[in-house]
């Protein structure tokens, strides 16, 4: 789990410390908000542990997917120096051809990874995944042309299982699949993100806003020396 993750955990589960502690003293908390009755902060806290469990559920397949496909492109650009050599050595390839290869081979080995930016914004998150998923695609799209020049040069017939034409195809599949893999995966994340984000940050009464309108009444009816007052000023309520 990431640290925005554990960010969200940590909200949700000062949440529940928050309501033992109202629980504690009884008919003493009277708020006249009725947004603010315990009944009303139970339920809020249960939904958004009931939406970081499925955040939780979510984020290992996702995860999986792609580290799965990063172990599949990982190799590529060591083995695109290879298949250059193996491609210059082959009968008959002119210069032009060779150079031809080289402008594939240079998109292919200029991608670089990007880390997403942690965010509580769905929004961001699509377009970041979308970005991402785009440039896989891309390298799978310039792995096929690869191919493809393979395929159409007459003597490029190596005994090398690993180089041959074939297997170049098995592996461009690897990636289609590997790609949607991720994107099958991050569907139902990013709608439990959105639906725990909402709970906790988005809507009027999110989480966060309402348990600091608790502790602003809290604070009114504690004395400020008291062990109450102390334990609670430090539970923390902070958007992500």
């Amino acid at each position: 789990m990431s640290k925005n993750e554990n960010g969200h955990a940590k909200n949700i589960a000062n949440a529940n410390l928050l309501c033992s502690h109202i629980t504690d003293l009884g008919a003493k908390y009277n708020p006249s908000n009725p947004k603010l009755l315990l009944t009303n902060l139970q339920s809020i806290y249960n939904s958004a542990f009931t939406s970081q469990e499925a955040v939780n559920n979510s984020v290992a397949p996702y995860s999986l997917a792609v580290d799965n496909r990063e172990k599949l492109f990982t190799p590529v650009s060591k083995k695109i120096t290879k298949l250059r050599k193996m491609y210059k050595a082959t009968e008959g390839v002119s210069q032009a051809q060779l150079e031809d290869f080289m402008t594939i081979a240079r998109k292919l080995k200029g991608v670089r990874k990007v880390k997403p930016v942690a965010t509580t914004d769905t929004e961001e998150e699509q377009k970041q995944n979308s970005v991402s998923q785009m440039g896989y695609d891309i390298r799978t799209n310039n792995y096929d042309q690869l191919i493809s020049l393979l395929q159409n040069t007459p003597n490029y017939n190596p005994n090398e299982t690993e180089y041959q034409v074939a297997t170049l195809q098995q592996e461009k599949n690897q990636m289609l699949q590997a790609t949607q893999a991720v994107a099958d995966t991050f569907i139902p994340l990013n709608a439990a993100r959105s639906l725990r984000n909402n709970t906790v940050y988005n809507s009027d009464d999110n989480l966060i806003d309402t348990f600091n309108k608790a502790k602003d009444y809290l604070f009114t009816i504690l004395e400020s020396n008291s062990s109450e007052y102390k334990a609670i000023s430090g539970i923390k309520f902070k958007k992500a």
